[in-house]
């Protein structure tokens, strides 16, 4: 058996056919001397390659499935796809990698790549067209690096070293401070962006907790430093930041039914609504919120379709937020 030529046959196998394309044995010969001519042979020495490739297939030593079906005429097809990993989970993983907002173009291209190696080449064809997404701003291209940095840290109980940068008046990213023996809790993905959240030890002992965007962090390494297990925080519905507030209120709403869909997505199916009498075409609900910048810039966003009803405190509380906006306009 030629080593080379059965590596030349699985080749063709993986690029050329997957679960709904197969081929021939003659038409696997005929693109095996049309790339290779060195390897001209009979059909029975790759005949021979292919049930290799089956016994390989059958006692799962790689992770591809090679099937033999009929096809018209009783011709026997040969079609060998990845049974976890087809074109659905190849779209997603895809469109994943197309929106991030991390990626330049040319590691989104290597990347890419690399996906369609598991595939054939028709479903490579049918994964050209691509998720639309606004341009963005790359701001650390270093990002999967660092990334990769921090998870060996929270994995190996290591503290990090890192310089923390933001842009300046000029649209410059400049280095603002350094921090050290940094202990790494968990990494989480809140509004468009990674964050570390972690415990810096330059704080008072109950006040430690700190969130750091991670594409602003640079020169990330290893550092000297105690560690402590600290409990990982999970979000809840309610919470509009990233650290659950220590104030909550049961909060009565009014809302357009247009927002119908975005409430219980922010909320949870398991508030109850029910029509507003006085006003047609609003609902009203009751949900326990988490008090916080996070919830007034939420409440904002929802412009006019949107209104807190009670408690007074916090329905107040909107009120003076409005008039301080208010109040910057004023001439």
């Amino acid at each position: 058996m030629s080593r080379a030529r059965l590596l030349h046959v699985l080749s063709i196998l993986q690029t050329e056919t997957n679960v709904s394309c197969g081929l021939t044995l003659q038409e696997i010969c005929q693109i095996l001397f049309k790339r290779h001519p060195e390897e001209l042979c009979s059909e029975q020495r790759v005949r021979d390659d292919i049930s290799t490739l089956q016994v390989i297939s059958e006692e799962n030593l790689m992770t591809f499935e090679l099937k033999q079906e009929s096809g018209p005429h009783n011709q026997q097809k040969y079609k060998l796809y990845h049974p976890t990993f087809g074109l659905n989970e190849a779209r997603m993983v895809l469109d994943s990698i197309s929106i991030s907002q991390f990626l330049s173009p040319s590691q989104k291209d290597s990347l890419i790549s690399q996906l369609e190696g598991f595939l054939s080449r028709s479903e490579v064809q049918q994964l050209k067209q691509r998720v639309q997404v606004r341009p963005c701003l790359m701001q650390n291209e270093l990002l999967p690096q660092t990334l990769q940095v921090i998870y060996r840290a929270i994995d190996e109980q290591k503290c990090l070293y890192f310089d923390y940068s933001r842009f300046d008046i000029t649209g410059q990213q400049q280095i603002i401070k350094t921090y050290r023996h940094i202990r790494p809790i968990q990494v989480v993905w809140e509004q468009e962006h990674y964050y570390l959240v972690a415990i810096n030890p330059e704080h008072v002992e109950n006040d430690q907790q700190r969130n750091y965007r991670i594409d602003r962090m640079r020169n990330v390494a290893f550092d000297t430093g105690e560690w402590k297990r600290i409990n990982k925080f999970g979000f809840s519905y309610g919470q509009f930041d990233m650290f659950s507030s220590k104030e909550k209120r049961t909060v009565t709403f009014r809302v357009h039914r247009d927002l119908l869909d975005m409430i219980f997505e922010t909320f949870g199916t398991h508030i109850i609504c029910h029509p507003d009498d006085t006003r047609p075409n609003w609902i009203i609900f009751v949900a326990e919120v988490e008090l916080s910048g996070g919830f007034d810039r939420w409440v904002l966003r929802q412009t006019d379709k949107l209104e807190v009803l009670a408690p007074p405190s916090v329905r107040n509380r909107i009120y003076q937020l409005l008039q301080n906006i208010i109040a910057s306009y004023r001439e």
